[in-house]
């Protein structure tokens, strides 16, 4: 029996030389990871497709935990809000943050703000060949802390800072892409409506009582983003029946570049005998309306559609939805990426009617309570951006 123990202790002695031994060729196996300055670059992932609309050099990594200080902002008191300048009130047209400087959030002391927000849709900002360093214009900028960007443009670019450089500001803007968007900490907001003069008692009809199934109405563009609109894909879905699809090609980039490129506008006097024959208001008595994206993702038909109680269609990649974190908007729209616009009419063909009976209902619910106008939409911004410090506390 004592040889029987001292070869269980042995074999258990051999036992722990062999893993220990094992472990520690694995420890030193693992390669090191450098360590990279915080708030470091977030990797850019482009999307499969190149497109002209897809990502700008990646933002700096931040979330709530890691780039906000809590300290400034009190969840039982009102929400406090310093702005550097005012947002430009036709740049590029009016827009619902026009009244935040007259609303209950502003405030003109900085060191009493939770926020501090920096209008970039600027015409200096457009003009300039060089962006402005953040860190120069804005006095209180430490770092982009607590301090939010807002734009409206139709590309980053366009007026904004480059985007490796806003540090650990958050942004609020209507060109977010899923590529570059920082959860959590980025802010989709909706483009304002451009027709305001539409009848409401449209907005009274249910699915299928409608004079047309799918509709949409709009610019036709030949180069850059949006050239999807261009496609067979996209124009033959009109059958000048129940589904009407009517664009037209006169359009200032457009112009200028048939002047040289003539060839481009193939079928485009054909398309404007379409578009001259319909109008505006009479396409919005329709079931379900298009609502494709043009310069930027975002589109000016998503506001129009809803407010008549039409159902959007949206066609867009790699586009963050406006307010998702208070619109479950899976109950209201339906998406599209640009590659399956030929799935579009089979797949609304095919929607059983107590289904888009619902959306429609979910649609009105979520225009009245979010997008109804300046005031709801200035409120929305207000609620999203509570909810987003309010949520990690």
């Amino acid at each position: 029996m004592f040889l029987d123990q001292r070869h269980l202790v042995r074999r258990a002695f051999f036992f722990c030389v062999a893993f220990l031994s094992t472990a520690l060729f694995l420890l030193l196996a693992v390669p090191k990871f450098n360590i990279s300055p915080w708030p470091a670059p977030c990797h850019h992932h482009p999307s499969s497709n190149s497109r002209y609309w897809d990502p700008e050099p990646a933002f700096p990594c931040c979330s709530m935990d890691l780039c906000f200080n809590f300290s400034r902002c009190h969840p039982s008191q009102q929400l406090l809000v310093y702005s550097y300048n005012s947002p430009q009130p036709e740049q590029p047209i009016p827009t619902y943050m026009y009244q935040f400087p007259s609303s209950i959030w502003h405030t003109s002391d900085p060191e009493k703000a939770c926020l501090l927000f920096y209008f970039s849709d600027s015409q200096a900002n457009t003009d300039a060949w060089i962006k402005p360093k953040l860190s120069n214009l804005l006095p209180y900028w430490n770092n982009g802390l607590n301090h939010v960007i807002i734009s409206f443009a139709d590309r980053w670019s366009d007026t904004n800072p480059p985007s490796q450089s806003i540090g650990m500001a958050s942004i609020l803007a209507t060109n977010l892409r899923t590529t570059t968007y920082r959860p959590h900490f980025h802010i989709s907001i909706p483009l304002p409506r451009l027709n305001l003069d539409v009848p409401s008692e449209l907005g009274s009809l249910k699915p299928f009582e409608r004079k047309y199934f799918l509709t949409f109405k709009g610019t036709r563009y030949l180069s850059r983003e949006g050239t999807f609109r261009s496609s067979a894909a996209f124009r033959s879905m009109h059958n000048g029946v129940d589904v009407i699809v009517a664009t037209t090609c006169k359009h200032e980039t457009n112009d200028k570049l048939l002047r040289w490129q003539p060839w481009r506008g193939s079928k485009c006097d054909e398309d404007q005998a379409i578009f001259d024959s319909y109008h505006f208001v009479e396409l919005l008595n329709t079931t379900f309306g298009l609502t494709p994206a043009g310069r930027s993702p975002a589109s000016y038909r998503m506001l129009e559609v809803l407010s008549v109680g039409v159902i959007p269609v949206l066609i867009a990649d790699d586009y963050v939805m406006p307010f998702n974190t208070l619109i479950k908007w899976e109950h209201c729209l339906l998406q599209f990426s640009t590659s399956k616009m030929n799935l579009i009419l089979p797949t609304l063909r095919t929607m059983p009617r107590v289904e888009v009976e619902a959306r429609q209902r979910y649609c009105q619910q979520v225009f009245d309570k979010f997008l109804k106008d300046d005031n709801v939409l200035l409120n929305s911004v207000i609620q999203s951006l509570t909810y987003r410090f309010v949520g990690r506390q």
